[in-house]
């Protein structure tokens, strides 16, 4: 019987005892393989929920980062259900469907149908977006590079914030090694870093935490490159563990600058990067991550001042196009990747990038839609970084879409 609907966030199954959780304080009592009820996760709880069977939330969308990560470790997720805090009991058997959002009672029999598929060759080069730096060896050989390394989760998983991993003087360090296992893995298809990048919401409950603002809208405040800058030395600590990477002889990282809203932050950071003794666009590549409509708008202006890659994160685009949080549920409904706005800012992005010889990819949620990275492709977009989960089946889609523009374009001429 199916007790309640929310939205499939990562398309695995799996049964369980339900266990709710009501605060950060009872993650630490999780055993093993529970189905987790909440009203909303964040990624400071990642490192509990690694262990779980099933995460199910009232609140929350396709697009969080830890209902990405949950994909990444195959353990089914469905957030939105509005209620499920409400409907689902304590030590209640459920089963979780995250593929079709739904959540049965008892325990209910599924098949798992393993597809083999082949490694297609594509023009399109096909990335991949990684959270957890312990699949970079598994994945790697099915990827022509890593269009986002999200460092978050390499803090988040010693449970403190940067400033206290700073004061212990063990951040470069920590960042240091999973950046270079990834490096490693991936020797030499390009990583590209990203600065560190996360809601102020998700910090707090690390140890150190309570330094960060309580924001009413976190997606929408203290975050990206603009807090990179304010917590310098933290931005330091991270670019000084690029250059221990670089002087061991790795010359397959880039970086990348997330949620930037003006041309002088970009080049504030650059400025602090030349600081740390990195050269940009010489001892690595310099990207930008086009998040905002300001971004976007003013790519010509970035482009000037020296860009090497573009990589568009279209969740937050449309977010801040559209005016809808992302993470809300009562306008999910107008949280629309493919509305003529956010489009239409992808595509004036890529053309103004192709046209001065920038390399344009698409990383994150959209990179899974199968509708808008078909329009991405026909934009002519570089590159397409996608969860590691969908891969294979990717690579497959889009050497099929390629193909059909090669013939489309052919019956043209004859």
């Amino acid at each position: 019987m199916e007790l309640i609907k929310g939205i499939g966030a990562s398309p695995y199954i799996r049964s369980g005892r339900v266990k709710k959780i009501e605060s950060f304080k009872d993650m630490m009592s999780i055993e093993g393989g529970e189905i987790i009820v909440t009203d909303r996760v964040s990624r400071d709880m990642l490192p509990q929920l690694k262990r779980v069977g099933a995460v199910v939330t009232d609140y929350g969308g396709l697009t969080s980062h830890v209902a990405i990560t949950l994909r990444e470790l195959k353990i089914p997720c469905v957030v939105g259900t509005e209620k499920a805090t409400e409907i689902l009991e304590e030590d209640m058997v459920v089963t979780v469907d995250g593929k079709t959002g739904n959540i049965y009672e008892g325990v209910m029999e599924w098949e798992e149908i393993i597809e083999e598929l082949p490694l297609e060759e594509t023009a399109t080069m096909l990335m991949t977006n990684l959270n957890l730096p312990s699949i970079a060896d598994r994945i790697a050989p099915y990827a022509d590079g890593i269009g986002s390394v999200r460092i978050e989760h390499m803090v988040i998983e010693t449970g403190k914030h940067p400033y206290r991993l700073l004061e212990e003087g063990r951040l470069t360090d920590v960042l240091k090694k999973g950046l270079e296992f990834i490096v490693e893995s991936f020797y030499p298809k390009p990583v590209w870093f990203r600065t560190f990048d996360i809601p102020t919401d998700e910090l707090r409950n690390l140890q150190g935490g309570s330094v960060e603002p309580n924001e009413p809208n976190p997606l929408l405040g203290f975050r990206g490159i603009y807090k990179d800058l304010r917590d310098v030395e933290v931005l330091k600590a991270e670019f000084k563990a690029i250059r221990e990477i670089i002087d061991d002889g790795y010359s397959n990282i880039g970086l990348k600058f997330p949620f930037v809203r003006d041309e002088s932050e970009y080049v504030a950071a650059k400025k602090i990067l030349e600081d740390c003794d990195l050269k940009a666009h010489r001892d690595l590549e310099v990207g930008l991550s086009v998040e905002t409509p300001s971004a976007a708008l003013q790519i010509e202006e970035f482009i000037d001042y020296g860009v090497d890659f573009v990589s568009i994160g279209m969740s937050d685009l449309t977010m801040c196009s559209l005016a809808v949080d992302r993470r809300g549920v009562k306008v999910a409904k107008l949280f629309d990747l493919t509305h003529p706005a956010p489009i239409g800012l992808v595509n004036n992005v890529i053309r103004i990038c192709s046209n001065n010889g920038v390399k344009t990819c698409v990383a994150g949620y959209a990179a899974t839609d199968y509708r808008i990275v078909e329009k991405l492709i026909k934009m002519g977009v570089d590159g397409i970084s996608t969860n590691p989960d969908q891969l294979l089946k990717m690579r497959v889609f889009i050497a099929r879409i390629e193909k059909s523009i090669i013939i489309e374009s052919s019956r043209k001429i004859g």
